[in-house]
């Protein structure tokens, strides 16, 4: 047990014990807010959430359970047992922080690749590396923009430049972490308060007066009523589930319709050309980007949607993980439950309040993005509960959370009358759906191969 002091959300000294395994990563967090330290607070994230000095002690003190959680699959993966030596782990995180120019990340994971005896020339590009490592790049642009694409031709190409399977699923599991935590690092605000990423795009703002077929009905209401309308709409939807049974074709085609309007939705578009950062030399291929999962003009065989019937998380992904990769099977099955279940009965001001069907919602809309289909699922829901605002939020931090960066301007509030704690769930549940569904996508690969 090691005692560490961290300043507090009025800015007092407090102690902390952190148990010694997780003490690498709590310091790590503790070098976010001590970087914003004496800052004005003109920078915050898009959710409202002011990062100077706040980062760890609201993940700490308002989700400890999923904090633990957290700090236990970092642990595992970077330092824990593995077929990958620790410095190709820190490097392949370092790979993966690049995708989204997430710079703290970066230097970060720099140190700690020096410190676990990494050559520093590979540090001058991916080209210094060795061959190897190279051919991990496709499968980290991939899983990281458009994880649908993954196949099982990707591992087998790997597998035949002497990567063996325990050793792509360690990699893969540390590039999906590290993609997804770049998404919460952004959406917390704690990039853009840095400053060091000179971003060119144009500040987020709200599409509550663009013309935009999100589907969200009366999301002005939605935005402006916040929390007490909200709590109205999950009531409502509560009793008529209780009511309705709606059949498997209209859960099929309310997903296509979803897919239809997350199209729809705008972010944040570069005013120049693509976006680069200081050490995007690690990662080659800036034009390689998100784009809206479903079929394209001219494409006669789009992409299957990954059903869940057919590879969940629970019925596939666990199984396989704990197959290929034991420790980590586990750490992930506890992580994923914490963050989709974790409530506190709360929701703004108001207490004893069943808040599963907004998460729920949270959960299933972004799964979406990513081209998963929970087959049980009205995906009508998501436009009752999700405001036009919201949705746009989520998409731009889970699928291009670099163009959060809006060079110091502060957009009006999203998710009006929730506490800090509950918007900070917000980017929880965001991380680890992420992290799910490009897991998803991989392991469906592997078992491919393996079958």
């Amino acid at each position: 047990m090691t005692e560490i002091r961290v300043l507090d959300g009025n800015s007092h000294i407090c102690k902390i014990s952190v148990m010694g395994p997780y003490l690498d990563f709590y310091v790590f967090f503790a070098f976010f807010s001590a970087k914003h330290i004496g800052r004005v607070t003109t920078h915050m994230g898009h959710l409202g959430l002011a990062v100077e000095g706040e980062s760890v002690e609201v993940m700490l003190e308002d989700h400890p359970t999923y904090l633990d959680c957290f700090l236990r699959l970092n642990h595992a993966l970077m330092a824990g047992d593995g077929p990958l030596p620790k410095h190709i782990r820190r490097y392949v995180a370092i790979m993966a922080s690049c995708r989204h120019h997430c710079n703290y990340l970066v230097e970060q994971q720099r140190s700690e690749f020096l410190e676990a005896g990494g050559p520093p020339e590979w540090l001058e590009g991916l080209t210094y590396t060795p061959k190897k490592i190279q051919d991990l790049h496709t499968t980290n642009v991939i899983l990281a923009h458009q994880p649908w694409l993954f196949d099982v031709q990707h591992v087998e190409k790997l597998l035949k430049s002497n990567w063996s399977v325990s050793e792509l699923t360690q990699a893969i599991c540390i590039m999906v972490h590290f993609h997804a935590l770049s998404s919460y690092i952004y959406g917390a605000g704690i990039e853009d308060a840095s400053g060091e990423l000179q971003s060119n795009y144009p500040p987020f703002l709200h599409p509550n007066d663009m013309a935009c077929c999100s589907g969200s009905p009366n999301s002005c209401e939605l935005q402006e009523g916040g929390v007490d309308v909200l709590l109205e709409r999950i009531k409502t939807l509560a009793l008529n589930q209780n009511s309705h049974n709606v059949t498997e074709e209209e859960h099929r085609d309310s997903f296509e319709k979803m897919k239809k309007q997350t199209a729809c939705l705008s972010t944040p578009q570069p005013e120049t050309g693509p976006q680069q950062s200081r050490y995007s030399f690690l990662s080659p291929d800036p034009d390689f980007k998100y784009v809206d999962f479903g079929p394209k003009k001219g494409e006669k065989t789009p992409v299957p949607t990954l059903k869940s019937q057919d590879c969940s998380w629970e019925d596939t992904g666990y199984s396989l993980m704990h197959q290929l990769y034991s420790e980590i099977g586990d750490i992930l099955d506890d992580k994923f439950k914490t963050a989709y279940s974790m409530t506190y009965y709360t929701c703004g001001h108001q207490n004893h309040v069943d808040t599963f069907l907004f998460r729920q919602a949270v959960w299933n809309y972004l799964h979406c993005l990513f081209g998963i289909r929970h087959d049980d699922y009205d995906y009508g829901q998501i436009n009752h509960l999700l405001e036009r605002s919201l949705k746009s939020f989520l998409k731009t931090v889970a699928c291009y959370p670099e163009r959060l960066c809006s060079s110091g301007i502060v957009p009006p509030p999203i998710m009006k009358g929730f506490l800090q704690s509950e918007k900070v769930h917000v980017l929880v549940l965001v991380l680890e759906a992420r992290l799910q569904a490009e897991l998803l996508h991989g392991l469906r690969a592997l078992e491919h191969y393996l079958l």
